[in-house]
């Protein structure tokens, strides 16, 4: 009768299964907490790019000298450092924006309203005390190592108009 030539112990078949089982998990919980972060959206600001109760991952693996006109990013809130909020750059180092009527104007050159999306419904929601459906900002130059943001649905986000220009060490991750 022979016996089997090569019988791995128990011992040494469950570290070979455990280990990059471990491994695997421990990567899988890296990436998505400090690569790409799931966000829930809580709000409307951002409406109709992102939906009030829907999830967005940002990356955040990207750097500053990257970021462009027209990027949606997460944002740490200069006012208080343990709230983020979402939207969209719409002014770099050196530019000049306004508002008129809803519309952006960037370096005196109306920004293309078709990047910036606007609700399909006429209906505005109940619009909060101080803000208009226009909401018109006088000339800001944006200063350097900073941004200005705009939020999609105006006349309910928080932005650079409320919260003034914001950093680029505030600037948490990018739209995935």
């Amino acid at each position: 009768m022979s016996k089997s030539k090569n019988k791995v112990p128990f011992k040494t078949r469950l570290y070979a299964f455990l280990i990059p089982l471990f491994l695997g998990l421990v990567s899988a919980v890296l990436v998505k907490y400090y690569v790409f972060t799931p966000v829930h959206v809580p709000n409307q600001f951002m409406e109709p790019t992102l939906k009030n109760g829907s999830t967005a991952y940002f990356n955040r693996l990207f750097r500053s000298k990257q970021l462009g006109i027209g990027d949606i990013v997460l944002v740490r809130s200069p006012l208080d450092s343990e709230s983020v909020f979402i939207a969209r750059i719409v002014g770099k180092p050196g530019d000049t924006i306004h508002v008129q009527k809803r519309m952006v104007f960037r370096n005196g050159s109306l920004l293309d309203p078709s990047s910036f999306p606007e609700s399909a419904s006429s209906d505005i929601p109940l619009i909060p005390q101080g803000k208009t459906e226009t909401d018109d900002m006088p000339k800001l130059t944006v200063p350097e190592k900073s941004f200005f943001l705009l939020a999609d649905n105006r006349e309910l986000g928080v932005d650079s108009r409320t919260l003034g220009v914001v950093q680029e060490s505030h600037v948490i991750a990018t739209l995935w």
